[in-house]
């Protein structure tokens, strides 16, 4: 059960990235219609998701893990068993790590897709 808990979570994020990333696609293809440089668009586009992401999951872990072991006792207070509900530093450090290599793989993938993208394709996308 907690191996399919955290297999959907890892993909309910994947999707969110996806989905935050996707949207400015446009946005991107049409910058690098007007000759921004590579740099230059990951500097106003995507850097700035990387740290919303970083820092997101640097206060959001520590504080979801703090918020399930006070509702933890209470979910299951009929169940006669011990879990030990510890985390030790390098646990934290491996899902913020595997957050930040989910965001990159995500992020490759979809500036990979945004640079094949034809300039003709971007002004008939356009609305």
């Amino acid at each position: 059960m907690v191996v399919s808990l955290l297999a959907v979570s890892v993909l309910a994020f994947a999707v969110v990235m996806y989905l935050m990333i996707d949207r400015s696609a446009l946005s991107v293809s049409l910058f690098k219609m007007f000759g921004y440089r590579k740099k230059e668009i990951q500097k106003l586009y995507l850097n700035g998701n990387f740290f919303v992401v970083a820092l997101g999951a640097l206060v959001g872990i520590p504080l979801s893990k703090t918020v399930m072991d006070l509702l933890f006792p209470y979910m299951v207070s009929n169940v006669a068993c011990g879990i030990n509900l510890t985390f030790s530093w390098q646990m934290y450090a491996g899902i913020f790590l595997g957050v930040l290599v989910l965001y990159g793989m995500i992020n490759g993938g979809l500036m990979r897709r945004v640079n094949q993208i034809l300039p003709a394709e971007v002004l008939k996308m356009r609305e």
